[in-house]
């Protein structure tokens, strides 16, 4: 039979923990949140609003060909480099919320500008005009080129009617 001191509970209790939390965080870290973007969009009636790493953005542009990715970064930002494949709506115009309330509000939307402040204020303004699943490149265009990610000074892809 085995004593133990109270210490020694202590002890068992505080490691218990730590391997508790450590669990925990390693499957944050091992999914890097890719999981969780499927499990979002499984449910159709839950509305999607937040957040996403150059990581995520590259799973859901691979998983979801039906994503929009939209730059709303100004005209000047845009020449000098983007995300391959984007639309453009710049967010400083003063059509912005006009033109954006035409897109389609039953594709998913990914949002980024030169470092997230301005896509941020794109995602809430989407989701609050009824756009059910968007996404906001935290990091924005230069978090994505700090990355080494690629970046294109193609055309930009024709905004969806």
């Amino acid at each position: 039979m085995v004593r133990l001191h109270f210490s020694n509970i202590n002890t068992a209790l505080t490691m218990a923990a730590l391997i508790l939390i450590s669990s925990e965080s390693a499957g944050c870290a091992s999914d890097n949140g890719v999981s969780s973007l499927s499990e979002e969009t499984s449910q159709p009636d839950q509305a999607v609003a937040r957040d996403i790493s150059g990581v995520e953005l590259l799973a859901l542009l691979d998983e979801r060909p039906d994503l929009l990715l939209l730059d709303v970064r100004t005209a000047r930002e845009w020449d000098k480099g983007h995300l391959g494949g984007a639309c453009f709506l710049d967010f400083l115009e003063d059509d912005f919320r006009t033109r954006a309330a035409t897109l389609p509000k039953d594709r998913p939307i990914a949002v980024y500008c030169a470092a997230g402040g301005r896509s941020a204020d794109a995602m809430d303004f989407l989701s609050r005009s009824g756009f059910k699943e968007v996404y906001n490149l935290r990091d924005g265009f230069y978090g994505w080129e700090d990355a080494g990610h690629a970046v294109s000074n193609e055309p930009p892809v024709p905004l969806p009617e």
